[in-house]
């Protein structure tokens, strides 16, 4: 009798899996933003003889609201998040806790987001609006101790390079490509090589004076590095080291407690990512403090008195000053290049390089044998899965979630939900282009699905041949599983990360206002120069460095 229920039961499983996939595919293809879609117009159903009525033409999108339209508009906010402390009457060195001070002392306050919104103000404003209602006693010791912390926040300083920067705090608008296409560790590298740019990666930042969305943003990196990317290791990992194959209901012989383990943890990833993603904005969007003009230029600024010393290879510090931050109007992704466009380029950089003349013409003819072989081949390029980055809310829930399903999650499921991205935009899959005309992208979604898939079949494939090996009552070492989980690390931090840079950040040289620094415009709008070529180290340090020394300096 269980046999005849456990052999029902994982019929079931294997026909709900099936209905899962399709479903997956099938809604991913209909509706690829996971926006509702109309099924019938009840007018038209009730009275069809009538005149069919011309549809409407789509509106168009609004346009995002710009980095200056947001500062505007938190200005008139009235609501601050952390109310801000009162400052003392002139002339008296204290006053009792919660006394409101006289309207004509009040400093002129402007609300600001968490850009603007630093530690020192928060800790301020946090310990003043708890300062009325402790106990005497308590509220003595906080006093006492208020100025020995606050000058301790100023005194610590972090290397600017360890703070993770939110694009829209650099200028980037919602509808720029570096606020959709990142994460902890490519946000990091992103705003590290613009800093490494502008000759900022020496600077060492006083903890009063980061602001509230860089220490979001900071924790939330660190959090990732160091919790959240090891558990997802841990969690792949453990299935094939501990025995999970024991079901929750012995008699229907499922789920096994290896699904519970990847379902869960992957619920668990998108519940934590969606909880940082809603703070990170929510910051940005809101007032979260008001602050007099000096303490919103203390911002984010520099030490005068600390400096640290940390070397660049010169390598990064000459990729670093040919980069900036994508715009979606003025300055085109790295990622929606041609490779024609990047062979070119690479060939021009050669010749520059080139010892003589008779150098110089060899790379020339090279480049146009290379060119003339890349286009004469053509590549279907729809038949390219869509980006994960690019999946609806619905695709990546099926691919989280079904990465527990057995032989069918993983790269299998990925490939059907990113064609099925690709039919739902209307994409013709028999389409071809010439490999010269084939996008930075769509390169390295191949190489990522490529990639994907080998990885799979060849720890499904491996796992099918060599069974096993016990060790004890409690360890069953899966060899190719974990081989699997280790090759599956560059795909995950390696390749995906350098796939978000390349399409959070563009050439200075297609800037098409000639300032040569993207989305960040918004933010700096500095004349505009009559060359975009990157200014030389020494040009861009001394319109970025202050005119006072610095004076102490913190070694290697």
């Amino acid at each position: 009798m269980k046999s005849t229920v456990r052999v029902r039961g994982k019929r079931w499983l294997f026909e709900s899996v099936a209905v899962l996939v399709v479903a997956t595919f099938g809604v991913n293809a209909a509706v690829p933003d996971a926006r509702a879609a109309t099924i019938a117009d009840h007018t038209t159903l009730s009275t069809p003889a009538a005149k069919a009525k011309p549809s409407p033409k789509p509106k168009a999108a609004p346009k995002a609201e710009s980095y200056q339209e947001r500062q505007d508009r938190i200005a008139l906010s009235t609501t601050p998040l952390f109310p801000t402390p009162a400052t003392p009457w002139p002339g008296t060195a204290e006053r009792t806790p919660g006394q409101s001070p006289k309207p004509h002392d009040e400093p002129e306050t402007q609300c600001v987001s968490g850009e603007f919104a630093t530690l020192g103000v928060i800790y301020e404003s946090i310990v003043q609006s708890a300062l009325p209602g402790l106990p005497p006693q308590v509220r003595d010791a906080v006093l006492a101790q208020h100025p020995r912390i606050k000058a301790e926040m100023e005194r610590i300083t972090v290397s600017t390079l360890a703070l993770s920067e939110h694009p829209r705090t650099l200028g980037a608008s919602d509808d720029d490509p570096s606020t959709k296409y990142r994460s902890p560790q490519s946000q990091a590298i992103v705003s590290g090589l613009l800093k490494i740019r502008d000759g900022k990666q020496n600077e060492a930042i006083p903890v009063a004076n980061i602001t509230l969305s860089q220490a979001v943003e900071s924790a939330w990196l660190y959090f990732f590095l160091g919790v959240l990317a090891p558990a997802r290791l841990v969690v792949e990992t453990a299935p094939s080291v501990v025995d999970l194959r024991g079901a929750v209901i012995p008699e229907l012989g499922f789920p096994s407690y290896s699904m519970l383990l990847s379902v869960g943890f992957a619920v668990f990833r998108m519940g934590v990512t969606q909880l940082y993603s809603t703070i990170s904005e929510s910051i940005l969007d809101n007032c979260m403090a008001r602050v007099t003009p000096e303490q919103k230029a203390l911002a984010g600024k520099a030490s005068e008195d600390v400096v640290y010393d940390i070397p660049i290879h010169p390598i990064i510090a000459g990729i670093a000053d040919q980069l900036a931050l994508a715009d979606s109007e003025t300055c085109t992704p790295i990622g929606d290049l041609t490779l024609a466009r990047i062979v070119n380029r690479v060939s021009d950089s050669a010749q520059q390089q080139a010892p003589n003349a008779a150098a110089k013409r060899n790379i020339q003819a090279q480049t146009k044998q290379v060119l003339r072989h890349m286009k004469s081949v053509r590549i279907p390029h729809h038949l390219i899965p869509a980006d994960p980055a690019d999946w609806s809310t619905v695709g990546t829930m099926a691919s989280y979630i079904g990465g527990a399903i057995p032989y069918v999650g993983g790269a299998p499921l990925d490939i059907l939900i990113g064609l099925g991205h690709n039919l739902g935009e209307g994409a013709d899959l028999a389409e071809t282009v010439p490999l010269t005309e084939l996008t930075v992208t769509k390169s390295l979604t191949a190489a990522y699905f490529a990639y994907h898939l080998s990885v799979h079949l060849f720890t499904e494939i491996g796992s099918a041949l060599v069974e096993p090996i016990p060790v004890g009552d409690t360890l069953l070492i899966s060899p190719f599983r974990i081989v699997g989980n280790a090759l599956r690390l560059p795909l995950t931090y390696g390749l995906v990360t350098y796939h978000d840079v390349v399409r959070s950040m563009c050439l200075r040289e297609d800037d098409t206002t000639g300032t040569g620094l993207g989305a960040e415009k918004d933010k700096r709008s500095p004349a505009p120069s009559s060359s975009t070529a990157p200014p030389s180290s020494t040009a861009r340090s001394s319109s970025i460095r202050p005119s006072t020394p610095r004076r102490q300096t913190v070694g290697r």
